[in-house]
């Protein structure tokens, strides 16, 4: 049996229920990576889902030329294909998508809440809309709502997809694949790369190592001393500043004779550590 093209009012093909291989994957159009094992795991997840109940969420496409193309939903299609090599006859939902490259990628990053995607998945796609002439505040309001709500996080999220995207591959392959059977965040990586990108794949298999050693199983960004141990530290700062300062005032007057004028300087220097 054909697949059931449905159009509308004009006579214009709008999607329907198609088989499966119908669809073609165009080669590198998608930012997921397929040959992570959460995706494989995802794929063989919804296989056993459609077989048992078929497609109920349906996939992205855009027509062309007398074929479609997927745009969004891979895993979906994947499974779909897969099962029906063995036999699996049936259908996937359809929706086709109008629009430029930029503008569809954008929407298939928003809503892709089915496997939420990688923060390195998310990089590939924001280096693509960056290539489109994109700015970063755009870019920002698709980011999934699985990494961000907040459009200020969202701005950051979105610029630190980007870095990760444009490390080194052996930092990325450490977000992918772990090091020695130890997971890497994508935060520990983007730090290491923005530190170091000549050494960050080394420093990440130190830390790995380093985390093994000590019984865990996955290197975590550093945390940084926060807002309350800045102030805190600030202070300490200060008051070593005033102490110096005061001891050589104290040295000063304590000399025979002293001199008035760098007396004078080092009691201004002292006012204004104080004011600061």
């Amino acid at each position: 049996m054909a697949s059931q093209i449905e159009k509308d009012s004009t006579g214009s093909v709008r999607g329907g229920n198609l088989r499966p291989e119908d669809i073609l994957i165009k080669k590198n159009h998608n930012y997921r990576v397929m040959d992570s094992e959460e995706t494989k795991a995802h794929i063989a997840w919804l296989m056993e889902s459609i077989k048992a109940e078929g497609v109920w969420k349906p996939i992205s496409v855009s027509y062309s030329d007398g074929q479609w193309y997927l745009e969004a939903g891979e895993c979906r299609l994947r499974a779909a294909q897969a099962l029906r090599k063995k036999g699996w006859d049936g259908y996937i939902p359809c929706f086709q998508v109008k629009g430029d490259e930029p503008t569809i990628l954008g929407k298939s990053l928003l809503d892709n809440t089915g496997l939420p995607p990688t923060l390195l998945e998310v990089g590939i796609a924001v280096e693509r809309l960056v290539g489109f002439g994109w700015p970063m505040e755009r870019i920002a309001t698709c980011i999934p709502p699985s990494l961000a709500t907040d459009p200020a996080k969202a701005l950051r999220v979105a610029k630190r997809a980007l870095e990760l995207q444009q490390a080194p591959v052996a930092v990325k392959e450490a977000v992918t694949k772990g090091v020695d059977g130890v997971k890497v965040s994508a935060g520990r990586a983007v730090a290491e790369a923005k530190k170091n990108p000549l050494h960050a794949a080394e420093n990440l298999k130190k830390a790995a190592a380093e985390a093994k050693a000590s019984g865990k199983t996955e290197v975590k960004r550093e945390k940084g001393i926060g807002k309350s141990g800045k102030a805190k530290a600030a202070v300490e700062e200060k008051h070593r500043t005033l102490e110096t300062i005061g001891d050589a005032m104290a040295d000063e007057i304590m000399s025979i004779p002293f001199d008035v004028e760098k007396l004078e300087k080092l009691a201004g220097e002292w006012h204004r550590a104080r004011r600061g």
